[in-house]
């Protein structure tokens, strides 16, 4: 069987850039070990952090704006062809600072990005007190986000799966990658366990799974983070904004649920929920919120997530040394923030051999240098 390009891992990176080759008139063949988005996409808490969560400014620090800035339009595209809602909502971020290095390091932070051009407000203790009434412990300081965004990430992979279908990519769901086959140091297809897909183009989107047979990623280059979450029924409008600190944060949904994280924990391919994890996310989060909120708040479900983390936490975005051979993977906790962009720039480097960003900061050769 024959496509024009093969994109291999049905999360969040894999299946945006399956829609955007097919939305260009590409034959598009996806290949999912699993189910698609059952993987880390779907373990998310789907926070868009493009500001709070960038430590300094640089290439990521643009990337990461740059996808920001298309978020609305994509998610109105995707909505449109799925017939799906996301949930996308831009309520801001608030960062809880309870220490005097929180304080310090997220001042820092603010004077930068302000510098910019973007936007980031100093609460005092009794301002996050009046505007988030929920909110309650020893905080020393409160940085708001106004511009950052959240998005139902369950309902998000969906609809992506729902667009893929509608766009004619092939989602070839558990079915396993075994090697990309090589001539001539030309890419020449897929052998998977339901046989070969011929193609001469293939994007390694297959995020802590990226060191294939074939690939050219040492395997020390991206590890998966675990991230251990839990959920919650809980009473509508307990919070106004993603609520973040260093010890936990709570993401509270439309319909009330309330999902909290997270864990960064690296204990190889296990997904197992520990109780010291759990223990762990609701003494941190406990520290911030009124007592009432877990009197409150019924237990639903907890799980984990396989976060692709690479040495130096930046993705890797581009071309291999075998032709018609493409990495997207990497993105760690910024996979959902950076997929529209993600998706994009390596559809355009496939199509015309140039991407409209510099990706060099992003290549794989970082690592041999």
């Amino acid at each position: 069987m024959r496509f024009d390009a093969v994109v291999l891992g049905g999360g969040i990176i894999g299946c945006a850039t399956a829609w955007e080759l097919a939305q260009r008139g590409q034959r598009v063949a996806l290949i999912e070990r699993g189910a698609i988005g059952a993987e880390a996409s779907k373990a998310a808490a789907g926070i868009l952090a493009a500001q709070m969560d960038v430590e300094r400014p640089g290439a990521f620090f643009e990337l990461c704006q740059a996808s920001k800035g298309m978020y609305r339009g994509w998610v109105c595209a995707l909505e449109r062809t799925s017939r799906r809602s996301v949930g996308y909502h831009r309520d801001g971020i608030l960062y809880l600072a309870c220490s005097r290095a929180d304080v310090r390091r997220m001042e820092r932070r603010r004077r930068w990005q302000t510098r910019r051009g973007l936007r980031v407000e100093r609460w005092s203790p009794r301002d996050v007190s009046r505007r988030e009434p929920n909110v309650q412990g020893r905080i020393r300081a409160g940085f708001f986000f106004p511009a950052e965004s959240q998005v139902d990430n369950v309902e998000l992979m969906e609809a992506l799966a729902a667009a893929c279908r509608k766009t004619g990519v092939r989602l070839w769901e558990r079915t396993e990658a075994q090697r990309v086959l090589v001539r001539g140091r030309r890419v020449a297809g897929v052998r998977t366990t339901r046989g070969t897909i011929r193609a001469p183009v293939v994007v390694n989107g297959l995020g802590s799974w990226a060191p294939l047979s074939g690939v050219p990623i040492p395997k020390p280059v991206i590890m998966p983070a675990r991230g251990q979450m839990l959920a919650f029924d809980a009473p509508k409008g307990l919070f106004r904004h993603v609520v973040m600190a260093e010890a936990a944060y709570g993401v509270q949904r439309r319909d009330g649920r309330l999902i909290i994280g997270s864990t960064v924990e690296f204990v190889g391919f296990d997904r197992r929920v520990t109780l010291e994890g759990m223990t762990r996310i609701v003494s941190g989060f406990r520290s911030l919120v009124r007592q009432d909120v877990f009197e409150r708040a019924t237990f639903r479900e907890a799980w984990a997530g396989l976060r692709p983390c690479t040495i130096d936490r930046r993705p890797i975005l581009g071309a291999t040394r075998i032709a018609g051979l493409y990495v997207a993977a990497g993105h760690f906790r910024h996979g959902i923030l950076l997929a529209p962009l993600t998706a994009r720039l390596m559809a355009e480097l496939i199509l015309t051999g140039r991407a409209s960003c510099d990706l060099s900061p992003f290549a794989l050769d970082r690592f041999r240098r």
